[in-house]
Order: structure tokens, then sequence, then C-alpha cells
């Protein structure tokens, strides 16, 4: 990727989260990408995802808005609605529908105001074509359009567990039911059960059991690795991979244990993590990020082995990666205000006869080593180079989203949201409609439109 970049700024309401959305234009021929944030202000925003232009502002929530998600088919990425959370105890429900524009259409867009929760609400994740889930200071089951299936109260059951939820997980590979996590020592699991009810099933949340202890540090995030396997760290390192099948540990790891330099990591905090292909996990690691194998190599303690680590990646904590398979490198969002792009500028040589998993390849594109077994080895960890840094923020960045060959979108604290462009892209872009401009002018009489 070029280091230049073109780029569009839109006044944004402070902090928020990325959800991509995909619509149907108006002429109903072509995909309109669209992108929507959630943000401090009490609005959620929808952007178009080509110029970065603001199509609407979804206003009525009464506190800042924590999570806003896409509500999809099955069968389709597409989707006609979304819904938005908040610490107002309000789920609200938004119809997109195939206009090009949406500027002052915000009122008729809110389908459903829903206001059973009795906290604030943390997270929202849709776990079929009909049932989405929401996580705050209680657990509820929702239709697609917001009417309430059942309210699991935390408080009436949960006497030790500290905070509201901030992560829900389903499971894929056995009965239905989801995983949560707070800012507990421990996983809660809850079985989702049927029951049919006139010509409807009915959904009830049902608690099962904690999982495992693994330690005594508060859990900081949760994440889907494969239908077999998830995660969940810790804040001062640990990292547990479990079986969705047994619900237990299959591996334990601490991201620092390791590390010689532990002077850097006065203030350890595992904020995020990211898993890939199924298989390689990105976490981050106070100021730095380490890259993992999942069914990589141990040292002599059982230890998992890093593929990369960069400890010192920034000045201050980061808030926020993104690995971008498509291309290769990592996206760093950090205190320090800087945007960061990491990777290697060699890519490995490759047997024309080794067949490679697309996402494979990228990670080997990332850290510029041929990870087959017969392969040279090169020692490990890898510390992967600074490719480009973007600075324009002048606050720090809390959550990025590439989207493809849209760009790279970055908001944060200062109430922007920028669309950053990648520069060689957008120069041909623009050399080809300069030639067809004059073209059709008549100064290129020799060339063809």
């Amino acid at each position: 990727m070029s280091a230049s970049f073109s780029v569009a700024v839109e006044p944004k309401p402070k902090g928020g989260t990325f959800s991509l959305v995909t619509t149907r234009s108006a002429a109903g021929s072509k995909l309109a990408f669209r992108f929507a944030t959630a943000s401090n202000d009490k609005t959620a925003i929808v952007w178009d995802s080509e110029t970065g232009h603001k199509l609407c502002v979804l206003s009525g929530h009464e506190g800042p808005v924590t999570c806003v998600l896409p509500l999809r088919d099955d069968s389709s990425a597409e989707c006609s609605s979304i819904m938005t959370a908040s610490t107002d105890m309000t789920i609200r429900v938004w119809e997109l529908n195939s206009r090009d524009s949406f500027e002052g259409l915000e009122e008729q867009f809110c389908k459903r105001v829903v206001t059973e929760h009795k906290g604030l609400v943390n997270c929202l994740v849709q776990l079929n074509s009909e049932l989405v889930c929401s996580g705050g200071e209680d657990l509820c089951l929702w239709n697609k359009s917001g009417e309430l299936h059942h309210i699991f109260h935390r408080q009436s059951v949960f006497k030790d567990e500290r905070g509201p939820i901030h992560s829900v997980l389903k499971l894929d590979n056995r009965h239905f039911g989801v995983v949560t996590a707070s800012h507990y020592h421990r996983l809660s699991l809850f079985d989702i059960n049927t029951s049919v009810a006139t010509e409807t099933n009915h959904f009830s949340l049902q608690f099962v059991s904690y999982l495992e202890e693994c330690g005594e540090e508060p859990i900081s995030c949760l994440t889907s690795i494969s239908g077999n396997l998830f995660a969940s760290a810790a804040h001062k390192g640990g990292v547990v991979l479990w079986s969705t099948n047994s619900l237990r540990p299959v591996k334990l790891f601490n991201c620092t244990a390791q590390q010689p330099n532990r002077s850097l990591l006065t203030n350890i905090a595992i904020k995020q993590i990211q898993a890939v292909g199924e298989r390689y996990l990105f976490v981050t690691v106070a100021n730095g990020f380490e890259v993992y194998d999942v069914i990589g190599q141990e040292d002599a303690q059982g230890r998992l082995k890093p593929l990369a680590s960069h400890l010192n990646a920034h000045s201050c904590a980061i808030t926020y990666l993104e690995f971008v398979e498509s291309r290769a490198f990592l996206v760093t969002a950090a205190e320090d205000n800087a945007v960061r792009l990491w990777g290697s500028p060699n890519k490995p040589p490759r047997d024309t006869a080794d067949v490679n998993t697309s996402y494979k390849a990228s990670i080997e594109d990332f850290l510029g080593i041929d990870l087959n077994p017969k392969a040279k080895k090169k020692p490990l960890p890898i510390v992967p180079m600074l490719l480009g840094e973007m600075n324009l923020h002048p606050k720090y960045v809390t959550v990025t989203r590439y989207l493809g060959k849209y760009g790279l979108a970055t908001a944060g604290l200062d109430g922007m949201m920028v669309l950053w462009k990648d520069g060689d892209e957008e120069r041909d872009k623009r050399d080809i409609q300069i030639q067809r401009f004059l073209t059709h002018a008549g100064f290129l009489s020799g060339e063809t439109a």
C-alpha cells in the first residue's frame, strides 16, 4: 500500500464503534456500501463508504450509543435495518430503505424503541436470521423487530459478578447457547431453550454454570476462533483457548511471560484479540502487539511461542488493532494519537506446487517468512516493520475499519470520522478520468474512451 493517501474528513460524534452496512441503491441494480458509527453524543451516523459523506444522523437516544448492529438475513449480506444500544437502557431498531439520501428523515427510520432493559446495554449479537442477544446489566433475547423473548436479570442471581456484560459469544458447535464475559474472572454459560407458544417459537435464556476458573484477573475480551475454539483474555496478559465442545480450556498462555523486556510492560493490558483464519490470534499487549498460531509450537515449559512480537509499537497503550487479510498488513491505533500500518515489505518466495490457503498466505506475507515446515527457519518471534503512519486525529482513535476498495475509516475522541484512500489507486482513477475527458473533448483523438 502506498504511504500517500487522499482523505475525506467529516465531523463525527466522539468515540464510537464501526459496523459495515450494505443496502440496495435506489436504482436497485447495484449495492450501495454504507457503514454506521455509534458514539458518545447519543447518536449513530450512517456514512457513504465511497465518499465518506454523512447520509443521516440517527438521533433519539438519551445516553451515549454503545454499539450498532446491522441486521441481516442468513442468505444475504444486505441489511435493511440496524439496531443501536445505549447507556439510556434502551435499544432502537432503525429501518434503512433504498434511498441514496436520508437527510431529514431520521424520525421516520426508528421502527421501535425497546425499553425492557433495566440498565445500560453494552453489546448486541445477531444469533441467527431472526434472533438477537443483548448484554449489559441484563441479558436479553429479541427478534429482529425488537420484540422481547426473554430477559435474564443478572443481579438477582449473580451476587459476586462485577460490572455489566461487555461481550456475548454465540456457540456454534453445540446445542444453542451463548457465553458471556464481564469484568469478573469467570465466563458464564447460558442455554437458549425453545418452546412453542401459539404459532410461533418462544426462546428463553437459562443459566447453566460458570466455566472453569483459569485465574483471578478480570476478563477483558472474548472472541470466536473457529467452530471448535474460542478465546478469552484477562487484563494482565493471560489468554485461554476454550473448546466449544467440552467448554473446557485446552490451552493457556501468558502474552508477556517469556518477554525479556518486561520493563516495557509496567501497565500490561490486553484490550483486544482478533482471530484470523480460524488459527491465528492478534493480541494487543499494552503499547504493543503479538501474533500467535493457536496450533503452533510450544516451548519446554508448554508455553505458546509467538510468531511475531512488537512490544513497543506505540508510545502509549494500543486502543484498537485490525489485521487486513487482503492486504497483509496490521492497523494499530493508540493513545499517542497515531494510526500505524505494520507488515513486511518483502513477500516470501513460494513453491508453485504448494497449496496454500488465503489466510495462511496473508500471514506469511505479513511476517515475510514461509511457514511451511520444510522451509528454512527464521528465529521467532518476528518483529514486523512499520510500513506507514497516519497522523491527522488530534485525539486518539478508538476504532478502525478497512472497507476494501473504499479505503480505511478511523474515528476517535476528537469528534472526527476520517476516510483514508490509497494514494496510488486514487491517482490511477484520476488519470483514467482525465484521459476519458480529454478523449471525449477531442484532445486525444487517437485514443478511445
